[in-house]
């Protein structure tokens, strides 16, 4: 009974040093991304003052300030992962004009989502506003989608809209038995989670994990 006894403490310690570990290398992991947020936003900041001068300090689309932009391409290359941290400067920032709107603009395109289908925003702060209610209902628009009484295409094709963010609650769905839906969420990952949806969600329990904190924080 003795040796059972260290033998179970031991095995309690040792998991709670891998749940550390893992949570402590998470954490790490998220540090990385935002400072790598931050660089980019602090380069793209720089290059807008250098073409203060230029054709392009003339024009009034936002569009055209972050086009062929290599430092705005890293911050969509760390995919939904950057989320997190451009929600947060956005929402922080004192100011709304353009480098607001580059947020905003960031946020859409790596949630692949269209907020203009909900309102007209002309601002990053009235992206910002609109895109925060939308986060709030995804939970219940999973759910919703996934029992209404349409075809599964349709299915699919609304959930689709929902974006990036809505990920982890289609995952879920999907292994309640809405097997259906998988067409869903292979395209919000880009495929990856095509060929083995479970082993793509044991691969990507961080990302699942970080998606619905930002969700429902």
């Amino acid at each position: 009974m003795f040796f059972y006894n260290k033998v179970l403490q031991l095995s309690v310690v040792i998991a709670a040093i891998v749940i550390v570990g893992f949570l402590s290398s998470c954490s790490k992991g998220q540090v990385d991304v935002n400072e790598q947020v931050h660089s980019s936003v602090n380069k793209i900041q720089q290059s807008i003052i250098n073409q203060a001068s230029s054709e392009i300090s003339t024009s009034s689309d936002p569009y055209d300030y972050v086009k062929n932009n290599k430092d705005y391409e890293a911050i969509i290359a760390l995919g939904v992962a950057a989320l997190p941290e451009l929600k947060q400067l956005l929402d922080k920032s004192e100011q709304d004009g353009l480098m607001e709107y580059i947020y905003a603009i960031a946020l859409e395109q790596i949630s692949k989502v269209d907020m203009r289908k909900e309102t007209n925003w002309s601002t990053g702060k009235e992206f910002l506003k609109t895109y925060t209610t939308y986060l709030k209902e995804i939970p219940n628009k999973v759910k919703f989608i996934a029992n209404e009484p349409i075809s599964d295409t349709e299915k699919v094709n609304q959930l689709k809209e929902l974006g990036t963010p809505s990920i982890p609650y289609i995952f879920d769905v999907i292994s309640n038995g809405h097997q259906e839906l998988s067409p869903a969420l292979d395209y919000l990952t880009d495929n990856k989670s095509k060929s083995d949806t479970r082993k793509w969600s044991v691969e990507n329990v961080e990302q699942l994990n970080l998606l619905m904190n930002f969700v429902e924080k």
